[in-house]
This record gives C-alpha cells, structure tokens and sequence, in this order.
C-alpha cells in the first residue's frame, strides 16, 4: 500500500481577505463556522494520523498530517493563534499560507516554533504591479520587501526549524519580471511559482506556454526548492477543506463538496474526494 509521509489538508478557514487580488479563487459563498467549531474539527482531522486513508484513485497510509490554515486571509481569523497551538499538541504539524500585511511579530514570538511550514503569498515587489494585482488592501497598504525580510529574520531567529515558503502567482502583470534578485535574499527553503488559473476574475488574462517557460527559465537560480505548478498540475493534487469542514475539489468554476467531517467523519469524507497522489508528491 501506497505511504505518504506527510499528508498536507489546506483548510481554507475563511473566504474574507483584506487584499483584493483579481485572479483569487477562493470563493465559497458562505460564512466561516470556524470559530464555534474548529476544535472538533481538528480533533476529527487527527484520527488521519498514521492510518489508512482511501481515495477514489486508491488507498494509502498517512504517516503523518500537516494543516495548513488558509483562506482568503487566516489571519483575519482571530482564533487562529489558538487552532494552530491545539492542532500543534494533537501533532497536525500546523503551517500557514498568507499575504503576510497582518502578521505580528509578537505571533512570530509565541507560536512560530510550533509551525512547520510559514507560506507567503508574493507576486511582486513592485508598489505599481501590486496595485494593478490588487495586492493592497482597501487604504492601498502593501508588504513591502523589508518587512517581508523582516518576517524571515524573525522566524530564522526564533523558530529555525520552520520551513519558509513564497508563492508567486504568475500572471499577466508579473510575467515579465525577474524577482530572482530579491528572492536570493530572502532565500525562501521553497518557491511556488504557479500559473494563473484564467477563472473567475482572471477569465481570458490567462498567460501562454512560452511566457510561463520564460518567466521559469529567468527564475532558475532561485535558492532553494523551485517548484513550478501549471494548471493541469494544480487539478486534484490538493485536499482541500473549506469553512463548513467539508473536503472539495474545484470543478470548472464551480466545486464539488463531501459531506462535513463532523457529521461522517473525515475518512469517510475523504473517499469521495479526487486525488492525484503522483502528481501531489511531484511538489513535495
């Protein structure tokens, strides 16, 4: 039977964000419930641990679980900090995907060291892309490079061991860029540079085979992992949660969605979800 090492679930806690980012997917159409309900589910998600999971495409062993909170914004979430220290103590390995506008240093401080994976999103470090992006929030407030240098110091100085991540959606305003200068300095231990998904605000900016290849080729000697998603890497490599505890997969515009956890169970849940296990280990 097929083992996975590590078995990462992208629970998108919520769908708000303080950024306005065109090409953005993640919309679910509903209210978050997980402020009343996030430690039952993360209680559910941990009898995954080191047991038999069963897909469509087949059955594996999970060897362990990684959550990694994500959104719209977690950190718009104000029980964030507490999910992230219980999924810690039932040994989630929790990690965090963000914009990075509202992380505090005093974060960093109290639960950095529980964190496995510190994930950022970074399309550009130019003010001007960012605000044609809309990477800003609505007083036009951006993460500058020095901050984000910041974040990484703190997290180097307090927690060495969490891994740190940028990912970069390649897209019409950024395809032409070369962030490998910057990115050298920050060197994150991985970079994500994914083609843009030409749905929902993004339909018809979608960018060409050769401009993807091109903004790869120029970005080659980024430090670290390099790992480029085009689309068709994207389709089923992820598990995803949304805000009601139900796993989904992203249909066209649309999505399709298991039942809630809490009311099945997560491995049970989890048999109606498509997963692509080969290509999900090609990032990893």
């Amino acid at each position: 039977m097929l083992r996975i090492p590590g078995l990462t679930i992208n629970w998108h806690i919520l769908e708000a964000c303080n950024y306005d980012c065109y090409f953005c997917y993640a919309k679910y159409g509903q209210r978050s419930i997980f402020s009343r309900r996030y430690t039952e589910i993360l209680r559910e998600l941990c009898t995954l641990n080191g047991c038999r999971v069963d897909f469509q495409s087949g059955s594996a062993i999970a060897e362990s679980v990684r959550i990694n909170f994500a959104g719209g914004e977690p950190f718009l979430e104000e029980e964030l900090g507490a999910a992230i220290a219980l999924a810690y103590d039932l040994g989630l390995r929790p990690s965090f995907i963000s914009n990075g506008s509202l992380l505090k240093d005093d974060f960093i401080m109290e639960f950095g060291p529980m964190i496995s994976v510190a994930g950022f999103s970074v399309d550009s470090f130019d003010d001007e892309q960012n605000r044609r992006i809309g990477r800003r929030n609505n007083r036009g407030a951006q993460v500058s490079y020095e901050r984000m240098a910041d974040i990484f110091r703190a997290f180097r100085q307090v927690s060495p061991n969490t891994l740190l991540k940028i990912n970069t959606v390649v897209c019409r305003e950024n395809v032409g860029d070369d962030l490998a200068p910057l990115l050298c300095e920050l060197r994150p231990d991985r970079w994500k540079a994914l083609r843009v998904i030409p749905i929902h605000g993004a339909t018809g900016r979608g960018i060409s085979d050769e401009e993807f290849s091109d903004f790869l080729n120029r970005h080659r000697d980024v430090p670290g992992k390099i790992v480029p998603e085009d689309n068709v890497d994207m389709h089923r490599s992820y598990i995803m949660l949304d805000p009601d505890g139900r796993f989904y997969q992203r249909e066209g515009s649309g999505y399709l969605r298991s039942a809630p956890i809490l009311d099945v169970g997560a491995a049970t849940a989890l048999q109606s979800v498509e997963f692509d296990a080969e290509t999900y280990f090609s990032r990893y």
